[in-house]
């Protein structure tokens, strides 16, 4: 292993734990098994020798709080690089790179927003001549970020708004599927009325862990009503996953099996034909499997979950197979593949393509904002670009997403995953909804949206991310969302 050292003069910057969470890829964005300890002055980076890379980490800039910034590609050398000063240069490095690809693609960049990124570039100049005064040349590249960040969300915007005007041209609002989980029952009369004013589709759960849980006895109470809930009110139906490798989606008594794959395996080939069947015609969208990269469950490996993901796809086409079936990957910076031993999300979707088993979409769960097992927040250009590369593979996208609205614990989250950074709000969810979810709308690719869970007074999987708060009232996030579906979307 070779060795990378970074300075970090105001360690103020570097967040707790930051270390534990940051990660370096290659030149093809691949995160590499690596090793990232904090040292008295900064960062240690053992990762593979001679290789050039780029350091993935969270970080504090001023006016945006907590967020995953990436050096430029790094070569390893006897003396330290100072971090602010790598991240400075590296986020204006993929600013300017996507402006020039909305150059070629023929968005406006305005004259004024073109002379900001001039004097961020200008700026970030003065922090890079001024190395030998570390502290001082750190104070201009954390100017350097908040400037860039700044610009990223007015390019964002005027990029979404172009983009979102040419996909509406002929006069006509998109059809992109817009819905959310309709957890643990049926809504009351004002929540209902939140929910359709929002939404043109309900996400019916079909949670294994609570319709068997007895072996071999199935209760469909609930998923029947919330079924004839959505139809009564012209609503698109979409599963949630019927496979979900967590420990919310499978049942307790299937831990007796432990490490049987076959047995599991026949327990999950039951349950997936039991719901497919009973359900046939009645759901536009089937979710096979989720959270494949999310950790251990049931002494699966990777390959055995993407085996048993592919099993519950083959049934899916043989008992319905004119409906859409799509997979679904957490994860989708493959932030993970640096601590476990699996591969690359986007590669297990391109294989699975490849494959010719009848897949109609790739499903991405982004759950923004959390850690462990979540995506770490990341800036809008970043976010825009990624989605462009899991477009890349041919397929429609179904983006499935949660964003805290504060930090700290949550007596009904079922997930040990918590808020990072700890100082969400609902206005700062409000706030990433009005800037983040334009540009998802703003993809071609991406034909289906769907909130993750809808509502915090109740039983959920992740802390404080609802729509509705833990009182039963609506978040301004939803009011967000509705106006951004009245809008845009049908």
């Amino acid at each position: 292993m070779g060795l990378i050292r970074f300075l970090v003069p105001r360690p103020d910057r570097l967040p707790p734990g930051a270390a534990a969470r940051a990660y370096i890829t290659g030149m093809d964005e691949i995160p590499w098994p690596s090793r990232i300890v904090a040292s008295e002055d900064g960062l240690i980076v053992d990762r593979p020798p001679g290789e050039s890379g780029s350091l993935f980490v969270p970080w504090n800039v001023e006016g945006h709080s907590e967020i995953v910034l990436s050096t430029a590609s790094l070569m390893e050398r006897p003396q330290p690089y100072i971090l602010e000063i790598e991240l400075a240069r590296g986020t204006l490095n993929r600013l300017r790179n996507q402006v020039a690809a909305w150059d070629s693609a023929g968005i406006v960049v305005a004259g004024d927003l073109r002379k900001r990124l001039t004097d961020a570039v200008r700026l970030f100049s003065q922090a890079a001549v001024s190395k030998e005064r570390p502290i001082e040349a750190c104070r201009l590249a954390g100017q350097t970020l908040s400037q860039a960040l700044n610009l990223m969300v007015a390019l964002s915007d005027n990029y979404t708004q172009q983009a979102l005007t040419l996909r509406k041209q002929n006069g006509t609002r998109l059809n992109t599927l817009l819905g959310a989980d309709l957890g643990g029952g049926l809504l009351n009369e004002i929540t209902a009325r939140n929910f359709l004013a929002t939404f043109n589709a309900g996400v019916i759960p079909f949670s294994w862990h609570d319709t068997e849980k007895t072996e071999g006895r199935y209760d469909w109470v609930r998923s029947d009503r919330q079924v004839e809930w959505c139809t009564s009110h012209s609503l698109k139906t979409c599963s949630g996953p019927l496979l979900k490798f967590d420990t919310t989606g499978v049942p307790d008594w299937l831990y007796l099996w432990e490490g049987d794959v076959e047995a599991i395996s026949g327990f999950m080939t039951e349950f997936v034909r039991t719901t497919v069947t009973r359900y046939r015609g009645r759901v536009q969208v089937w979710q096979c499997a989720a959270r494949i990269n999310a950790g251990d469950i049931l002494g699966l490996s990777a390959e055995q979950k993407l085996r048993l993901a592919v099993k519950a796809l083959e049934i899916v086409r043989q008992i319905d197979s004119r409906t859409p079936a799509v997979v679904t990957f957490d994860q989708p910076w493959g932030e993970s593949v640096s601590h476990l031993e699996m591969d690359l999300p986007l590669h297990l979707a391109d294989a699975l393509i490849r494959s010719n088993l009848g897949l109609a979409g790739i499903g991405l769960e982004i759950n923004f904002g959390y850690h462990p097992r979540g995506t770490q927040p990341r800036d809008l250009v970043e976010f825009g670009r990624q989605l462009d590369r899991w477009s890349a593979l041919g397929l429609p996208l179904l983006v499935s997403l949660t964003v805290p609205s504060r930090g700290g614990a949550d007596a009904l989250a079922r997930l040990k995953s918590q808020p990072v950074p700890d100082d969400w709000t609902p206005e700062l969810q409000e706030r990433w909804m009005r800037h983040y979810m334009p540009v998802i709308m703003s993809k071609p690719a991406v034909q289906a949206i769907v909130w993750n869970q809808f509502r915090d007074d109740e039983q959920h999987d992740l802390a404080h991310g609802g729509l509705i708060d833990a009182q039963g009232r609506p978040k301004p996030a939803l009011a967000q969302l509705a106006g951004l579906r009245k809008q845009h979307l049908l």
